[in-house]
């Protein structure tokens, strides 16, 4: 393929892969390491036999530059050191949140135990909620049949609920285990 093909296949999804950066590495770096991940897409290019699964290797191409990142082998900044921009705080406002509200506490609640997940919940979660995509399409992604998925998508939203409940229903929560 040449490329004028790899620009018509890879344009399109452009912002689908500057929002899966966004939600993994944090918005000041979506568009750095999107670049980095067309690059290696690029260099790749040679090696796509199915022009028709452009969009599921080009999300797991972006995943995984965006785990290397979050590794610290590449990019300056991480996301909890840089603030949410009004974007991401409406991504993770709750229901009950009163959008006047300078506080966010809620909101920073939920990133802060978002971030706490393990990895592959993490990233399940965000793919999930974040970027929108259903079980099959991050199971494609990850490498990772989508009942996994799903498995992953109910442990995480269990342990976000019971760490983001307040005090006392954590207690009773607790008692009934």
């Amino acid at each position: 393929m040449d490329e004028s093909s790899f620009v018509r296949l890879v344009e399109p999804h452009i912002t689908e892969l500057l929002r899966v950066a966004a939600v993994l590495v944090g918005t000041a770096d979506a568009e750095d390491a999107t670049q980095e991940a067309t690059v290696r897409a690029w260099r790749g290019w040679a090696d796509l036999r199915e022009s028709g699964a452009v969009r599921a290797w080009l999300l797991r191409i972006t995943l995984n530059v965006c785990h290397s990142w979050n590794n610290g082998h590449y990019g300056t900044r991480r996301r909890m050191t840089a603030p949410l921009d009004d974007e991401t705080l409406t991504a993770l406002r709750l229901p009950g949140i009163d959008p006047g509200d300078s506080d966010h506490a809620r909101a920073l609640d939920l990133y802060a135990a978002i971030d706490a997940l393990p990895p592959d919940l993490r990233t399940a979660i965000m793919l999930r909620y974040f970027v929108g995509l259903d079980a099959t399409e991050i199971g494609t992604i990850m490498d990772i049949p989508p009942g996994t998925i799903r498995a992953r998508l109910r442990r995480a939203l269990h342990t976000l609920r019971l760490h983001l409940a307040p005090a006392s229903q954590q207690q009773k929560g607790a008692a009934d285990v």
